[in-house]
């Protein structure tokens, strides 16, 4: 009692002579003993006004050197870690970061008019209130920070500190979590927080390996999640995600099943749209050019080079023609698709009749384009459980590039990190191909069959939901090498800059010219104009086949 009271008289007696002014403090000796009161020997003033404005201007004359990181943050070490320097740059990077989005989606790439405002904005406040208490969230936030931090904005870290380091940290703060989950009945929810921060550093890490064993953890624990709550509904929505992305890096199995799939867009819906569409594509109404982002030049040495890194929706609202997927429509009527992956192709045929509504015109909600992002992030993820039930047949390598050719359009429409997934799904798409004749016909003429769809194609540009009578035997065969050629024209687009480029260009030059008719550019392009292209990202590999063709 006795010590605790000369402590406070010492405090208050330092406080005294360090925080005033020196000219305002009374000399004398200092508290020797218990019974006198320091408080009674502070300066008088005349007024408060003397006091604010004395202890004002002392204020501005504490010297820079003082200044701790994060003690305006934390000055009481309240934080279950402590927030140092490299800490406070980790947190003020996620603010940043989280401003624009998740990894959940890519809603920036939409008109501005059907952006969702503040979205995240509950879960972020959500994040922030945890992680100022728990342990196991603010190590989950710095562990994924540190990774995003490192391996994808490459920005070099500030002293030892590394995503390494973070790793361990979380990694014993989730076993302290688990072991209280044990003894003091801890919620699970926190433990399964732990993991998905985890799973996803690991996997910006490309730690396939440990980041399919978090998440195989985190799926045995799902069901603690309470659903109504908005951090923990975003983490088990984030951990099917991440999921899908280990998937599509490294080509195996997902572990979970299809979820968060909207289904079908309403029948009345869809048919008003492409009523819409039409009027458009006939010219009685005006599409609507909202480009808001640059567009990229395919042939400038930046986007050429690496045109994995240009978003493949960044000048959407120019590049989505009327036309396109008419040549897969064809395709499908004719039976020319497997049954099981004709299904996608049908519900990614309706998803692009919506994204033309998204971005050719300004009369798209946001309902729309909600449903356009969910289903083609579920399609995505049926395509990458398709190997594991599809039956084996005669035509199973054909079945499979045409599944990788589409997976590598939807995968740049859906995924931020598809740059990364473009090489290692195109090698898989070379091995499929390599099986398989450079033609595709059932039987060949023997004599040079053109591509009879060009001159009925210019004349009905106008209607976006023809359908065309069933195709004879020899369109049927047109059609056929029609896919192959879309399909070695989608590999050699993620083939550039890599040494299967060769591979690719030798391939569709032959297909174009020998199978299909090509004779220049020109035709080239307006073949590719039919299927799912986009005419500026791919501009480059147009020029380079078409330089391989004998005009």
């Amino acid at each position: 009692m006795y010590g605790q009271g000369y402590a406070l008289t010492l405090n208050l007696a330092t406080w005294q002579n360090t925080l005033l002014p020196k000219s305002s403090v009374r000399a004398g000796p200092e508290p020797q003993s218990l019974g006198q009161n320091p408080v009674l020997d502070l300066p008088k003033f005349a007024s408060s006004k003397e006091w604010i404005s004395r202890f004002r201007n002392w204020g501005q004359s504490i010297p820079n050197q003082n200044y701790i990181p994060a003690s305006a943050a934390d000055p009481f070490s309240a934080t279950p870690i402590p927030l140092t320097r490299s800490v406070e740059t980790l947190i003020r990077y996620h603010i940043v970061m989280s401003a624009t989005g998740s990894h959940n989606d890519k809603a920036e790439v939409l008109p501005p008019h059907l952006q969702s405002v503040r979205r995240y904005h509950e879960v972020r406040e959500a994040l922030f209130a945890r992680f100022m208490q728990v342990k196991v969230d603010l190590a989950g936030l710095l562990v994924v920070m540190s990774a995003r931090m490192f391996y994808i904005s490459r920005i070099p870290f500030i002293g030892n500190a590394s995503p390494e380091t973070y790793t361990q940290i979380a990694l014993a703060a989730v076993r302290e979590q688990m072991q209280d989950c044990q003894t003091k009945d801890s919620p699970r929810s926190v433990l399964v927080r732990g993991m998905h921060a985890l799973a996803l550093a690991a996997c910006i890490s490309q730690q396939f390996g440990a980041a399919a064993t978090h998440i195989r953890a985190a799926k045995s624990l799902i069901h603690f999640l309470d659903p109504t709550d908005p951090l923990d509904a975003f983490i088990g929505e984030g951990l099917f995600n991440i999921d899908r992305m280990i998937s599509t890096e490294t080509g195996w199995i997902p572990q979970f099943d299809l979820l968060f799939d909207p289904g079908p867009l309403d029948h009345s819906r869809l048919s008003f749209i492409k009523h819409e569409l039409a009027d458009y594509a006939s010219g009685r109404r005006q599409p609507t050019a909202s480009s808001h982002s640059p567009a990229p030049d395919s042939c400038s040495p930046s986007d050429s080079l690496m045109p994995q890194y240009v978003d493949f929706l960044a000048d959407a609202s120019t590049t989505l023609h009327h036309s396109l997927g008419r040549g897969l429509e064809q395709a499908l009527q004719a039976d020319l698709i497997h049954p099981d992956l004709a299904s996608i192709f049908r519900d990614t045929l309706d998803c692009l009749t919506v994204a033309k509504y998204v971005w050719r015109t300004s009369d798209a909600t946001r309902s729309d384009a909600d449903w356009m992002c969910k289903r083609m992030r579920a399609i995505s993820h049926r395509l990458l459980l398709l190997p594991a039930s599809l039956s084996y047949c005669d035509d199973t390598m054909k079945t499979e590039a045409l599944r990788l050719a589409l997976f590598l359009v939807v995968v740049r429409c859906t995924n931020r990190m598809s740059y990364r997934t473009a090489q290692p799904n195109m090698r898989r798409l070379q091995e499929a191909l390599s099986g398989i004749d450079t033609n595709w016909a059932p039987t060949s003429s023997p004599e040079v069959p053109r591509y009879e769809v060009f001159e009925t194609v210019r004349t009905s540009r106008s209607s976006t939901t023809s359908s065309p009578s069933s195709p004879s035997p020899k369109s049927s065969a047109l059609l056929e090498n029609s896919l192959l050629l879309w399909v070695l024209m989608t590999g050699l687009f993620a083939a550039q800059g890599e040494p299967e480029e060769s591979w690719f260009l030798v391939r569709a030059a032959f297909v174009a010219e020998f199978h299909m008719g090509l004779k220049s550019y020109e035709d080239l392009q307006d073949f590719m104009m039919d299927y799912l292209y986009s005419s500026t990202q791919q501009q480059y590999s147009l020029i380079a086949v078409s330089l391989h063709l004998s005009s």
